[in-house]
């Protein structure tokens, strides 16, 4: 049997938590980045020239860091960063390109291409590097009895994570064993969502709503996962 992945044991112990274990891990690993990006390497030539080449995070985690009460002086040194980027991309082309690029009607468009990021969000990619890593050992040791019955025991794996560790499975067997421990959980939401819609039929209001009450709640990740590890994700 093949050597157990550092995060073995991570995934064991956060199965049991309420909704898809894979979503709560990545936004727990990208919290540790963020922070330490915030603490330890703000001030990094590394991180400079990453967060220069982004133009930031995506909306998305840079609503998170005030969520989180990540550092001030981490913000804020980042974005002063972020702005004397902005600066120098758009004050000094233009003062080379004069009245003549203005008359050509360029500017404008030229330097929007210029303020695009020539780099992703980098609190995305460590969202990505962490997917990965979680549902690739989910599939590849699914067949570890310990693996396997905290699955069995969890509210099972939202969708996109779901076709992801199906992806990741290295045999037909390991598949069939993922495939018959989520479609219970399929089933198990499905018949919660059908009680609370008969509870809302006029028969049957005197009846009391138990358990099925955030079956609606559970049902949204459930199929389509964490808003937080599945934003939106556009480019203007």
């Amino acid at each position: 049997m093949s050597a157990l992945p550092m995060n073995f044991h991570s995934l064991i112990e956060t199965f049991p938590a309420a909704g898809c274990v894979v979503c709560n891990l990545v936004q727990r690993d990208v919290n540790r980045f963020l922070d330490s990006h915030l603490y330890e390497y703000v001030n990094t030539p590394e991180t400079h020239a990453d967060i220069r080449a982004s133009r930031g995070l995506c909306a998305t985690h840079s609503g998170h860091l005030v969520e989180f009460g990540a550092s001030v002086l981490g913000i804020t040194i980042l974005h002063a960063v972020i702005m004397d980027e902005l600066l120098k991309t758009a004050v000094e082309p233009n003062r080379a390109s004069g009245a003549f690029g203005r008359l050509r009607g360029s500017t404008g468009s030229s330097l929007a291409n210029r303020l695009e990021p020539t780099e992703g969000c980098m609190a995305c990619a460590a969202l990505e590097r962490a997917e990965s890593q979680h549902t690739t050992s989910i599939a590849e040791h699914i067949s570890d009895q310990r693996m396997h019955d905290a699955y069995a025991a969890s509210e099972g794996l939202c969708l996109p994570h779901f076709r992801q560790v199906l992806r990741a499975a290295p045999d037909g067997k390991r598949t069939d064993l993922i495939i018959n421990l989520q479609i219970p959980k399929w089933r198990a939401l499905k018949a919660e969502l059908d009680m609370l819609s008969d509870k809302y039929d006029v028969n049957h209001n005197d009846e009391a709503v138990g358990a099925e009450a955030d079956s609606w709640r559970r049902a949204l990740i459930m199929v389509s996962g964490n808003r937080d590890v599945f934003g939106v994700r556009r480019s203007s």
